[in-house]
């Protein structure tokens, strides 16, 4: 990411200018409401656009958009306000907006924003260093938006990981002999090293299982220099310990869609969520967190609620509503090595009780 960040700012030229980023918020604040009246006028005006803007819904996007700019014009230019953009492109993914319209989004605003110079010809360079930052929050979303496609069209995560501890779960078979043996096999040490070789590409992925590539190494040459009970129990510890870590996930991961799939039936047809006949907010967070517990507890680190957009980083930040009810459930998983699928998995059951909590709304009106 810091790479990404780099270039990015030799791109736009981007500087030392947080302190007049802020002063062009300052400037632009009074015209920000009429400014997002008239951006979301001119969205609902394309059909293709407007099924992703649900009516009922455009005050509180309004106050989105609006902190989205704030954020943009306040925050240094790091790897937080990059993952917080990155965040807003993973959201367009997920709801299938075409990245076409994402930019058509970008373009209504910097006219709108251009536009309140005709009114005070001095707004100008201030607005010129917001449209130049909306220019990088556009670049950045296109960049992750198609990072997400790729993501979801393509299982090489996983392969990566199953053809990386084929690879060396297989070199250490070869070398069982060596072991028993108490003494080094040449062939086998040779083709131990190979393997480690091989699997350099594989590093994070290996690393974000368990695996430290480094260590085995180490352990690898410690039992080759002395071939001892010791110098051998490091380097099976070093291997067989995620091994086993990962033949546990997969169990509990293969349980957990079991699982998954038999709440979303409850969600969607036996309405689990919204069966109580009086129903409040404190009721429906006890069993959000009671479902969520009961699927996935071995994997969920942190799991809170929010009035309001949580300002620290969650791996799940979900928006939900009741009623005139809005709040945030934010979730943080364990660095399990299936974390991929364990996300996605939250992501559908909270998007089954969003709907679910949408239609008990609209029943009760």
């Amino acid at each position: 990411m810091r790479e990404k960040i780099e270039i990015i700012k030799e791109i736009y030229q981007l500087g030392d200018d947080l302190q007049q980023r802020k002063e062009a918020l300052q400037k632009i604040a009074p015209y920000v409401e009429e400014i997002m009246e008239a951006f979301y006028e001119k969205l609902l005006q394309k059909p293709q656009i407007a099924v992703f803007i649900p009516l009922e819904r455009i005050e509180e996007l309004k106050k989105k958009q609006i902190k989205f700019l704030q954020d943009l014009l306040t925050m240094p230019f790091d790897e937080n306000l990059y993952k917080r953009i990155a965040k807003v492109a993973i959201a367009h993914y997920h709801i299938k907006l075409d990245p076409l319209y994402m930019s058509y989004g970008y373009h209504v605003l910097s006219d709108l924003i251009l536009a309140q110079s005709q009114k005070d010809p001095s707004l100008l360079p201030y607005l010129k260093l917001i449209i130049k930052y909306l220019k990088v929050a556009e670049a950045i979303m296109s960049e992750e938006y198609f990072a997400q496609k790729t993501l979801a069209e393509s299982p090489y995560r996983a392969n990566d990981l199953f053809v990386a501890i084929n690879i060396l779960h297989m070199a250490y078979v070869r070398c069982q002999d060596s072991f028993a043996k108490m003494a080094v096999d040449e062939e086998a040490k040779e083709m131990f090293e190979h393997s480690l070789q091989e699997l350099q590409p594989y590093r994070r992925i290996l690393e974000e299982a368990g695996f430290n590539l480094s260590a085995i190494k180490r352990f690898c040459t410690q039992f080759a220099n002395e071939p001892n009970e010791q110098n051998l129990a490091h380097l099976r510890h070093s291997i067989e310990r995620p091994l086993a870590d990962l033949r546990v996930l997969a169990y509990l991961s293969i349980d957990s869609a079991l699982a998954l799939l038999r709440t979303m039936t409850d969600i969607i047809y036996r309405r689990n969520v919204t069966k109580e006949q009086r129903l409040d907010i404190s009721t429906i967070k006890q069993t959000i967190r009671r479902l969520l517990s009961h699927n996935f507890g071995w994997a969920i680190e942190r799991l809170d609620f929010f009035w309001e957009e949580p300002k620290e980083e969650y791996d799940i930040a979900k928006l939900l509503a009741y009623k005139d009810h809005i709040f945030y459930i934010a979730i943080d998983c364990a660095d399990v090595a299936n974390k991929l699928y364990v996300l996605e998995s939250i992501d559908l059951i909270l998007e089954a009780i969003k709907l679910t909590l949408y239609l008990r709304s609209k029943e009760e009106k």
